[in-house]
């Protein structure tokens, strides 16, 4: 897939387009609408494209430090992109001059270079200075450029409008599989791992610490079951495997700062400088402070079998177990 960042403008496009456009910031189920509907109108030699913009418009015109992070931050997008089949992804800088510019003013200068054939978006689409354009105000522009526009209604989930606010808040109360339902796949993380404290290995339970995760909407503090990938694992490493994370501030030895820590079930391993894909499954439990090591070191025994049953693995003690012969 073709990934570029736009600079002022648009560069001319080696092919005509059809294009969505909009934050995607979730690539939820209302956004797979948009897209599903943008690649049933894709012609012989024209492209499906996307276009989105950075930083978040949310957190470019407002201010609010909640969307300074994002569902998928663009390494995220892009992944997602490229397994849906989009051809071209297009980024523009949502700064102050972008801002400012007028309907037109967008259409001429990021539209029409890119040779578009047709523009797919949801009912709510604004753009251009204060928000003046509106879809119709796009159809007119499209009508005298030479390009058509489609409006896709917006996907609902039990009477609700699936939305990426919607999954922030799941998120925020640690309703994962809620989130899970208006993505159409469990809510991932992905960071790189490095160096804490290593105290969970002289418990027992070594967990890997994930770093480079300020760019996502982060659960609530507690404990989940995940599901593990560990990006571009060599033939010594696994490459999957189920676990529990703890999300927080880890009170039972006085942690500062908010941190994501997997414990990777029936495994032991290096897995420090390699990039840990974490798919949140089900929320445990809330995040709590326990008096002492051996108490949490129990509570994490639990935690683990708790998962195993949730994901369908047999208990530690059962895993143990020697065959009969």
């Amino acid at each position: 897939m073709e990934f570029t960042i736009m600079e002022g403008h648009a560069l001319a496009s080696p092919a005509p387009q059809v294009l969505t456009i909009g934050k995607f910031d979730g690539v939820h189920l209302g956004h797979r609408a948009i897209l599903n509907a943008a690649r049933a109108l894709v012609g012989p030699k024209e492209r499906l494209a996307v276009m989105s913009f950075e930083p978040h418009p949310t957190y470019a015109l407002t201010g609010n430090p909640e969307y300074a992070r994002w569902l998928t931050p663009r390494r995220e997008r892009v992944r997602i992109f490229t397994d849906l089949g989009v051809d071209a992804f297009y980024v523009a800088r949502f700064d102050r001059a972008f801002q400012q510019l007028e309907p037109a003013a967008f259409v001429d200068g990021y539209l029409v270079p890119l040779r578009v054939r047709h523009v797919v978006v949801g009912p709510d689409f604004r753009f251009g200075r204060g928000g003046q354009g509106t879809v119709d105000v796009l159809r007119h522009l499209g009508q005298e450029r030479g390009f058509d526009v489609t409006v896709v209604q917006p996907v609902e989930e039990h009477g609700h409008k699936v939305s990426s606010s919607r999954i922030r808040e799941h998120l925020r109360e640690g309703r994962v599989e809620a989130a899970q339902a208006l993505l159409g796949r469990p809510y991932v993380i992905s960071g790189e791992v490095v160096h804490g404290d290593k105290r969970g290995r002289t418990i027992g339970f070594p967990t890997a610490n994930l770093g480079g995760i300020d760019a996502y909407v982060l659960p609530k503090a507690g404990v989940y079951a995940v599901f593990v990938e560990v990006e571009d694992a060599p033939d010594t490493c696994i490459s999957h495997a189920f676990g529990v994370l703890n999300a927080g501030y880890r009170p039972t030895v006085d942690g500062r700062a908010f941190q994501l820590e997997v414990h990777l079930l029936d495994f032991d391993g290096d897995l420090y400088g390699k990039t840990l894909r974490v798919s949140f499954l089900r929320r445990i439990r809330d995040e709590v402070k326990f008096d002492g090591l051996e108490a949490l070191k129990t509570q994490i025994a639990r935690d683990c079998d708790a998962a195993r049953a949730l994901v369908g693995l047999p208990s530690a003690a059962q895993a143990e177990r020697p065959r009969s012969t």
